[in-house]
């Protein structure tokens, strides 16, 4: 039977499920719930990659076909490589830090991606460039650094994908969404495969919280990704988003 906080764990998921379509950065709400269900912040980051692995998959699996979508993932096919290898890395790396250096690390992370938003902000309005602005090593290189860090953390990987599609590529964030969610199914399998075997993930939230975020993707990516006039929304839910993750990191280290 499921109790008060198995409810909260279900609907922080959905909500999440929803923001990681839209955005990105749900996992800063995820991971939260978790630290307040009594997890250290090794065991939150490892248990809530049951739900990104899930949701992610969902994510891309339920787009509408176009031809807009079938560009869109060409596009983006030099950077599955590179957030691969960069997302094992990572995932190396997240399963053996401890609990402190994994609460510090988010928080000064955290801090740091809150300010992408406040930077060139009229580009998180305007349309895609018929030209790339990045070159396929630097986007590339870009991306495994996005893997190394998701694999490790996962929280904001999101936030990261969109700021350099979006800042450095030069994409509209509406495009740059369909490109991210595929980007964050292919840095969620591998790192999720390590945490797996790492015997950190506590199977009973772990589950609510996948289920929550999969019916949250679903709606996201079916009924939200593709609205043109949700751009300015999406920007206004990435700044909360972030400003919240950046405070719980930063509580949570100091505590």
């Amino acid at each position: 039977m499921l109790d008060p906080i198995d409810l909260l764990f279900f609907a922080g998921g959905l909500l999440a499920g929803v923001i990681n379509t839209m955005a990105g950065n749900g996992s800063a709400l995820t991971v939260s719930l978790l630290l307040l269900g009594g997890m250290d912040g090794a065991v939150a980051n490892a248990t809530n990659r049951i739900g990104v692995v899930t949701q992610t998959l969902t994510s891309v699996s339920s787009l509408r076909k176009s031809k807009r979508k079938s560009y869109l993932f060409r596009a983006g096919k030099h950077l599955i490589l590179p957030t691969l290898l960069g997302s094992l890395a990572g995932g190396w790396l997240g399963a053996s830090i401890s609990a402190e250096g994994m609460e510090w690390s988010l928080a000064v992370v955290m801090l740091g991606m809150a300010g992408t938003l406040f930077w060139k902000t009229d580009r998180w309005g305007g349309h895609s460039w018929t030209k790339r602005a990045l070159k396929p090593w630097q986007s590339g290189l870009l991306f495994f650094l996005i893997g190394v860090y998701g694999g490790c953390l996962q929280m904001g990987i999101g936030i990261l994908m969109l700021a350099t599609l979006v800042l450095g590529d030069r994409w509209s964030i509406r495009d740059a969404n369909v490109i991210k969610l595929v980007m964050a199914a292919v840095l969620a399998i591998p790192a999720g495969i390590i945490y797996l075997n790492s015997g950190l993930i506590e199977w009973r939230p772990g589950l609510i919280l996948a289920l929550g975020s999969s019916i949250g993707a679903w709606f996201g990516a079916r009924y939200i990704v593709r609205i043109p006039k949700a751009q300015p929304f999406v920007r206004a839910v990435l700044v909360l988003v972030v400003l919240f993750g950046a405070f719980q990191a930063i509580y949570k280290a100091l505590t």
